[in-house]
This record gives structure tokens, C-alpha cells and sequence, in this order.
């Protein structure tokens, strides 16, 4: 193994991170989407009490693929850039425009006609960015976009990402997203030991989670029609991870419905990981299929080591500070819960 794998390694890990951690936050919005917002005000607490302490703090883990990507295979970044750069944006407008109604919505002194022009900016941008963001997943997972060796995109630059594959990968994300929520918040219920919402929760948990298990089964059928060179990779040495993820995503369906939620929310994170990194399996060594392998597209090997030395420092020192956040902020919670059901 070369640096270059090392460092896909790595930066398939934080991708991973990034769909557990900032996906249920998404989730959440989500969730307000869905219910055209008619949640009652308790939900709403309960929603915004959990993403709280870390909501922004999850976009490290997005930033970290995009400084690795562009600085450890720059061809491939350019080539991205160039061929996704409409959905792309539409996800990072998503993104501010989310941080921008979490905020307002949460501190605002104005009235409540106002504070419902928030919780609409909130809802919409948290279902917008992982549609958009699974439309990105979708177009190089497709292997249809018409980048040659030398990264030049030889497409349409406005429309020559959308095939069915990448909108039902947007659709797919937003599911995915709306599942891990439903799941943590039915343990953040259990939790605080609230009834009502843990029999909200995990009604909700349970219907998502049957939705997720068909779009899964359908996007193998999507892989099988749009992306065979993919599915290819799936057949010879993805397929372990295709039925870890169907283990983990029954698995958690069974611990919600016992009401064992760390176990729910262990194997939904699994059942998440199983499929980016089935994805991910499946496509080595491409990074943009056909054309563009790692090897292809990395800089110099002395880069990558350096860059590899470097990550290895920050992670003594992120890590640790990104555990204690949760240890501080959800500590209160747990107890706060023991305390209720007493």
C-alpha cells in the first residue's frame, strides 16, 4: 500500500464521520420538512436540545474530505469542481442557510411570524444539502461523467450530472438522513425519560427504517441498470459490506422495536458506514470512474506523507477535544434522564 491509499483511507473514514454525525443533525430538519411544521413545540425542543452541542461542530469532518481531496489528488479535486460544481454550490448554500435558521430561530426576540420564516429556512436547507450532497455521490458512483485522464470535464457543466441514479442518491440521502435522526432521537427520548416522545420517536424509527430498507434494495437496481462497472465491484468484493449493511439495518430495526436504543443507534450508525464503505471498496482504485484512479490523481508521494504525518498530529489533538464535547454536553443529559425514570 502507497501513501495515497492510506490517505483514501482516511479521508473515506471522515466521509463516514461526516454521514453518521452530521447526517442525524440533517435528520432533524429533516424531520421538521416532513411534518410541514406542525411539530408541537415539545418536539421541536427535544430535536434542537440534542443537535445542539455539536451541530456545527459535525461540518469538520466535510471540510477534512475537501482539504484531502484537494490537496492529496488535486487532478481529481479540479475534475470534481468542474463537473459538480452546480450541486456543490446548492450544498453549500444549504449549509449556511441551515447554520443561518438554526441561529435565528434559536435566539431570536422577534415575533412569531418571524421566528416561523427561521424554522422554514432551517427545515428546507437541511433537506436541500444532503439531496444535493447524495446527487454529488450519486454522479461519480454512476461513473457517467465525462471527465478524460487529463481532468477536463468534456459535458454539459449545468446539467450533465443529473441521471436517475443521482436523483434517487439525493432522495436515498435524505432517507438515510431522516433514519439515523429518528433513531438517536428515540434514545435522546429514552433518555430524558419522556414517554410521549420516546412512543413518537420510535414509531417514526421504525416506519423510516422500512422505507430505507426498500430504497436500499431499489438502489442495488439502480447500481445493476446505471452503474455496472459498480456493481461489478459490489459482485467480486463489496458484497461482504452490501450484507453487513442488510445485518445492521434489520438489526436496528429489531433493537428499536425491543427498545434497546444504543444498540439501534450502533447498528444504524453500521448499517450507514457498511454502505459508504462498500461504496467506496467497490470503486477502488477510482476515485472518478472511469478514468480517474488514485494513482493518477495524487501528488507526489513526499505530499502525501507529510500530509499523513500532519493528520496523524491533529488527531491527538482533535479527537480527544471532539469526545470531550460530547462527554460535556451529554453527561447532563443522562443524568437528567436516570433522574426521571427514578
Amino acid at each position: 500500500m502507497g501513501p495515497e491509499d492510506f490517505l483514501m483511507i482516511v479521508m473515506l473514514t471522515a466521509l463516514t464521520l461526516y454521514a453518521i454525525l452530521g447526517g442525524a443533525d440533517f435528520g432533524a430538519g429533516i424531520w421538521e420538512f416532513t411534518t410541514a411544521l406542525q411539530s408541537s413545540e415539545k418536539e421541536r425542543t427535544h430535536v434542537y436540545k440534542a443537535i445542539g452541542p455539536v451541530w456545527e461542530a459535525n461540518h469538520v469532518w466535510l471540510i477534512f474530505v475537501l482539504v484531502i481531496l484537494m490537496n492529496g489528488f488535486p487532478l481529481a479535486f479540479a475534475a470534481l469542481s468542474r463537473a459538480l460544481w452546480l450541486p456543490l454550490i446548492f450544498a453549500l448554500c444549504g449549509i449556511v442557510f441551515r447554520g443561518t435558521g438554526y441561529v435565528f430561530r434559536s435566539y431570536t426576540l422577534g415575533s412569531y411570524r418571524e421566528r416561523r420564516v427561521w424554522e422554514v429556512v432551517f427545515a428546507t436547507a437541511s433537506t436541500a444539502t444532503p439531496f444535493f450532497l447524495g446527487n454529488c455521490a450519486g454522479a461519480i458512483a454512476s461513473g457517467n461523467l465525462i471527465i478524460t485522464e487529463s481532468g477536463n470535464y468534456e459535458a454539459d457543466h449545468l446539467t450533465g450530472w443529473l441521471t436517475s441514479l443521482t436523483v434517487f442518491s439525493g432522495f436515498y440521502s435524505i432517507v438515510m438522513c431522516a433514519y439515523l435522526s429518528s433513531v438517536y432521537l428515540t434514545r435522546e427520548a429514552f433518555v430524558a425519560g419522556d414517554k410521549e416522545l420516546k412512543k413518537l420517536w420510535r414509531q417514526r424509527a421504525l416506519s423510516t427504517g422500512i422505507w430505507m430498507g426498500v430504497l436500499s434494495f431499489g438502489g442495488l437496481v439502480m447500481v445493476w441498470l446505471e452503474a455496472p462497472a459498480l456493481m461489478e465491484g459490489f459482485r467480486t468484493h463489496g458484497w461482504p459490506l452490501v450484507v453487513l449493511s442488510l445485518v445492521c439495518g434489520i438489526g436496528s430495526l429489531v433493537e428499536v422495536w425491543r427498545m434497546n436504543t444504543t444498540r439501534a443507534t450502533f447498528a444504524a450508525s453500521g448499517a450507514v458506514a457498511s454502505v459508504i464503505w462498500g461504496w467506496g471498496v467497490s470503486q477502488y482504485p477510482k476515485l472518478i470512474p472511469p478514468n480517474i484512479t488514485s494513482d493518477l490523481a495524487k501528488a507526489p508521494d513526499n505530499v502525501l506523507w507529510m500530509m499523513l504525518g500532519i493528520i496523524a498530529i491533529g488527531a491527538v489533538f482533535l479527537l480527544p477535544a471532539l469526545g470531550y464535547l460530547f462527554v460535556i454536553f451529554k453527561s447532563d443529559q443522562i443524568e437528567t434522564g436516570r433522574d426521571s425514570l427514578l
